[in-house]
């Protein structure tokens, strides 16, 4: 064999081991690169970008979070009314955490309750309803929003006035009413943190032509401020679901006769309230079309009345719920969930300027339970009814006691 024979075989035998260990580069290479992107993912579950809300319809729920299929659903109104914190979402929750509205495009319709919610991913909006304070008088409220990955906000107002002059007796009637709301929140650390704020007026002015013999202004007022502050781990949860959180109310109520306030017994008392909570949500039991969650609650309020009545009340509630959820069906289109939770008032106190006069007591509450269906159609399209009362209220009172609720909502996904 010459020479030139012997070097062209090295070459062949140089550029056959060559290939070789190019093919096998590429046949080990994704594998390990699907093992890093992996760590990486685990390794930043609980940073800021993963714990962003994620489109509806296929939720990309960090790995070391809530791995369960009943999360990645968005229910209505119906759903969790006893807000354990360990279920799904509902559209109430995402109005308190405005940042959940993040790439989620929905229109959500609820005639029971008089509400709708409609999102595009991160506008949104929403029209409601609100009660004053006072009395059952209703105002309907505008929502406009804007929500991110990781941060979302909006505002709420809902306006009204109409004055009433009657020339007659020379005097004129004034009603007013505003409700001015906004709220902010933000996920850090794979937490979220939310802030709010609620101011509801309502005014009645009565006023008398001065030419009028012991004429005299009267003006009732009634106003009231919402505070709420709440800290959750929701984002990056495993099994255990908690929010920390404290909500301040500051209620006014007064009658002024020529700008001096006087006592009315018609009118409800003025007072101040401080209300630290926390909320916890676990699955006991679970598998892949059915589970069980458990849910409790223990609020601290403090209550200050200021004048005319000088007095305060302090009261310690525990809440404790059941839920339980079921899909049925090969494709889980159709659900069934239902629950039942009551208010504890393990302690309260109340006590008046009078020395001889105090008020200790605790109770049970009546359970409020009830029950609820959801079917959705293909992948765009879900209805939902509840149904529920307060139990134990009696014999063959069902679907009679002020309790009652019957709860029907659509959403249409996109």
């Amino acid at each position: 064999m010459n020479l030139k024979t012997m070097f062209g075989i090295g070459l062949v035998s140089i550029g056959v081991a060559f290939a070789q260990d190019a093919y096998e580069s590429y046949t080990t290479a994704p594998s390990m690169s699907e093992q890093e992107l992996q760590k990486q993912e685990e390794q930043a579950a609980s940073s800021e970008k993963l714990t962003a809300p994620v489109p509806f319809v296929k939720p990309d729920i960090p790995k070391e979070s809530k791995r369960s299929a009943f999360n990645s659903i968005l229910h209505g109104k119906s759903y969790n009314r006893n807000s354990n914190m360990a279920a799904a979402n509902n559209t109430e929750l995402l109005l308190t955490y405005p940042n959940l509205f993040a790439n989620r495009k929905f229109f959500y319709i609820e005639p029971t309750n008089k509400m709708s919610v409609l999102s595009l991913g991160s506008f949104f909006t929403a029209f409601d309803i609100t009660k004053a304070t006072h009395d059952n008088s209703q105002l309907g409220r505008l929502t406009l929003g804007y929500a991110a990955p990781g941060f979302g906000a909006y505002i709420r107002a809902g306006l009204g006035a109409s004055w009433y002059e009657n020339d007659d007796v020379e005097s004129d009637t004034t009603y007013g009413g505003d409700d001015w709301a906004a709220a902010i929140a933000k996920s850090f650390l794979g937490m979220n943190v939310s802030a709010s704020a609620d101011w509801v007026t309502h005014k009645k002015k009565v006023h008398v032509e001065p030419a009028e013999k012991n004429a005299k202004e009267t003006e009732d007022r009634f106003d009231s401020l919402t505070l709420s502050l709440n800290l959750t781990n929701a984002p990056t949860a495993k099994n255990f679901t908690w929010t920390l959180g404290a909500r301040f109310i500051s209620f006014n109520s007064e009658k002024k006769v020529d700008d001096d306030v006087v006592a009315d017994d018609d009118n409800l008392d003025s007072f101040w309230e401080i209300d630290p909570y926390v909320r916890g949500g676990l699955a006991v039991l679970e598998n892949e079309n059915a589970r069980i969650l458990f849910g409790a609650a223990a609020i601290f309020a403090y209550r200050h009345y200021d004048d005319p009545v000088d007095a305060f009340s302090f009261a310690t509630i525990i809440q404790p719920s059941m839920m339980g959820e079921v899909f049925l069906g090969e494709n889980k289109n159709f659900m069934f969930y239902g629950e039942a939770g009551y208010d504890w008032v393990a302690f309260r106190y109340y006590k008046h300027d009078d020395p001889d006069f105090s008020v200790k007591g605790y109770n049970m509450n009546t359970v409020n339970a009830s029950i609820g269906f959801r079917y959705q159609y293909k992948d765009f399209l879900s209805v939902e009814l509840g149904l529920g009362e307060k139990l134990f209220t009696g014999l063959g009172n069902y679907f009679q006691e002020d309790g009652t609720f019957v709860d029907f909502s659509a959403m249409v996904r996109f």
